[in-house]
């Protein structure tokens, strides 16, 4: 084999290995602590208590809370049960 064939078959392989993991890549879809605050109707502050008693999973990427919307449903879904 050639260098240039070499080279060729190199690249051939990184571009599949590249579009391999793009296919199997997903960004998992998170909220601001604004936006889930919002979204369910009570204050940032509120919201931001929760997280920090555990009651709602989340992230803290510098100073921003990150939350899934799953959980949000996951949290108000079990409050209601309680409460009916």
């Amino acid at each position: 084999m050639t260098a240039a064939e070499i080279t060729e078959l190199t690249a051939s392989v990184a571009a599949s290995l590249e579009e391999r993991i793009m296919r199997n890549f997903q960004v998992i879809p998170t909220l601001t602590l604004a936006q889930a605050a919002e979204a369910i109707g009570v204050s940032t502050e509120t919201l931001r208590k929760l997280c920090k008693d555990k009651k709602i999973p989340h992230i803290k990427m510098d100073r921003e809370y990150r939350i899934k919307p799953k959980d949000i449903n996951a949290y108000l879904e079990s409050m209601y049960q309680k409460e009916a």
